[in-house]
């Protein structure tokens, strides 16, 4: 039972710093929502994108456009870095995204335009980039940036189960 626990043990220590399985480049072409854009690479090809270990107001949730709007002036028409670590339900690439080095998803938490998704987070991120965001989002919550605003914002997943399409 021992070796069992530290084998499970290992075996999650690695996928926590498991590297990314391809890198995407391209150039932004659209912005959909706060967490999730369109890239042209150079074969002119175009891959939806969705951020990993974050998740942004829905469109019509309160500052859902105010996230969009921020990750449009991160990355519209700018060539990104997208590191894949996996793919959703949408076939998107989940990615790591940067741009000129910075990591996009994590200034999407720190200017309060998102979550730190830590349901997802556990066990894909690193320990190092799971402080990192949770604490992006500890300071956006005490400086109330963005949707921070509120008193008690309601998480996009919460808001999702309350208003099914």
């Amino acid at each position: 039972m021992f070796r069992l626990c530290v084998l499970l043990l290992l075996l999650t220590a690695c996928k926590a710093n498991e590297p990314a399985k391809s890198v995407l480049s391209g150039v932004v072409i659209k912005v959909l929502d706060g967490d999730s854009l369109i890239i042209r690479d150079a074969a002119n090809q175009e891959h939806a994108l969705r951020l990993a270990f974050i998740d942004a107001p829905e469109h019509s949730q309160a500052f859902g456009s105010e996230s969009r709007r921020s990750l449009d002036r991160w990355a519209y028409q700018k060539t990104v870095e997208a590191a894949v670590m996996d793919t959703d339900k949408y076939q998107r690439s989940v990615v790591l995204l940067r741009v000129g080095g910075k990591d996009i998803n994590a200034e999407q938490v720190k200017a309060g335009f998102a979550w730190h998704y830590q349901h997802f987070a556990k066990g894909k991120q690193s320990t190092e980039q799971f402080a990192l965001y949770q604490a992006a989002e500890g300071e956006a919550r005490a400086a109330r940036r963005g949707l921070w605003q509120e008193a008690t914002p309601m998480p996009p997943w919460d808001y999702r189960r309350a208003h099914p399409r």
